[in-house]
């Protein structure tokens, strides 16, 4: 009798483990750029990790007013996206990839702005 409880909590403990992990959700990796235009453009890479055919990227600090237009590419590869432009009246902005961005891979961000020595810091997720 105590083997069968036993067995009954232990195999209910499995279960509950097992739809706890099944809800995980998948994030993209998110990671901060620190972007001076022109010299540093690029933005360290993040990991794709989600089917989303957008790349989206935020201005958290502006040195001044200007355009910042950003791509994202897939590192050693040819899929680049669509421009996403920001600005500090326009913090927020998203644009797609022109051709299918796989999920697993590394994505890099890089950047031109509208006037010269443009200084932006924020978040970029592939």
């Amino acid at each position: 009798m105590m083997k069968t409880s036993r067995r009954k909590w232990l195999c209910g403990l499995m279960a509950l483990a097992c739809v706890s992990v099944g809800t995980i959700p998948v994030m993209a990796q998110t990671v901060t750029f620190n972007i001076t235009v022109p010299g540093d453009i690029i933005s360290k890479r993040a990991v794709k990790a989600d089917d989303e055919q957008r790349f989206y990227v935020t201005g958290e600090k502006f040195s001044k007013s200007g355009t910042l237009k950003c791509t994202s590419s897939k590192l050693h590869g040819t899929v680049t996206s669509n421009v996403a432009e920001i600005s500090s009246n326009k913090p927020r902005s998203s644009a797609s990839y022109k051709s299918y961005a796989a999920p697993g891979y590394e994505y890099f961000m890089h950047c031109t702005a509208s006037t010269s020595s443009l200084h932006v810091e924020g978040r970029y997720t592939p």
